[in-house]
């Protein structure tokens, strides 16, 4: 039978700290951990490290670690990561405590990730390998480009009907409203127009922040009221991950209310509205099939 440690909570203010619900790391892991290994399948962790083991040096490999919400993945990995810090440089980052995830795009982890990569091999007085580093330039010129042709477009919409600088009190302001937009030019429209009579209301002379945030709030409200109840939202964290919605009547209301949108390119596909993101329904349909994958 495993002893146990000698420096356990004895009052309730101690078992109140020692109980904190976060992922377990430094001393912390050798103080709490407890292997489970006898009572569950620990395969696919100790698989993480056979893979890391059997790579050569310069040789690539991406593993996605995946499990039920709060089962102890991250306390895992940073176990993996204190095993390996030896043989590897090991760069850790949980991109959810440097950065709002709802309000982020993928792009977004990529900057992090090469940001600390860069600020690991300086501190280690190396450089980025030559051939890699163009890559990665190349690529992120490229969607950098069609990223900001696609918010050009949109921002050229509204500029095509107001004076910017006299009716908006900052730029990021029209920035905001067309992120939100989710490429539909009607909804852009719609807000923006809201955020104008918002303004007036309130005795503004040009639309301000709040205006702005007011304004999508109502466009996300009315998003709700016609999304008719909660077994509509269950389709929806469906639809960001497949990418397409169902032929079924569910499936088309959601797109008759847009709360879905359609795009094509080179082919057709589907995603849910960067409006109805935020509201409450989505977050806990969201959060529903984090936990049960």
């Amino acid at each position: 039978m495993t002893s146990l440690p000698a420096n356990r909570a004895k009052t309730l203010k101690e078992a109140y700290r020692a109980c904190e619900v976060k992922p377990l790391t430094g001393e912390n892991i050798a103080r709490y951990y407890v292997d489970l290994s006898a009572v569950g399948n620990t395969v696919a962790i100790e698989g993480v490290s056979t893979d890391l083991d059997i790579h050569e040096p310069g040789e690539f490999n991406t593993i996605l670690f995946t499990g039920d919400r709060e089962c102890g993945k991250s306390t895992e990995l940073k176990r993996i990561q204190s095993q390996c810090e030896n043989p590897y440089r090991v760069i850790y980052r949980e991109y959810d405590w440097e950065r709002d995830v709802n309000e982020s795009e993928y792009t977004d982890i990529y900057l992090l990730f090469i940001k600390k990569v860069a600020e690991d091999l300086t501190e280690l007085r190396l450089k980025f390998d030559a051939k890699l580093l163009d890559s990665f330039k190349v690529w992120f010129k490229e969607v950098t480009q069609e990223t900001e042709a696609s918010v050009q477009s949109s921002v050229s919409l509204i500029q095509q009907r107001v004076d910017v600088s006299a009716i908006f009190a900052d730029r990021q302001q029209l920035l905001d409203l067309v992120k939100a937009r989710g490429g539909h030019v009607r909804q852009l429209i719609q807000v923006t127009r809201s955020a104008c009579r918002t303004a007036i209301t309130r005795k503004h002379s040009k639309i301000w922040a709040e205006n702005v945030t007011y304004a999508l709030n109502q466009q996300q409200f009315d998003f709700e009221k016609s999304t008719p109840g909660s077994e509509y939202y269950t389709k929806l964290p469906e639809v960001g991950i497949e990418k397409e919605i169902t032929k079924d009547e569910r499936g088309q209301n959601l797109l008759f209310n847009l709360s879905v949108l359609e795009y094509n390119g080179n082919s057709r596909w589907n995603y849910v509205n960067p409006l109805v993101k935020q509201s409450y329904g989505f977050q806990q349909a969201l959060e529903s099939i984090q936990g049960n994958p």
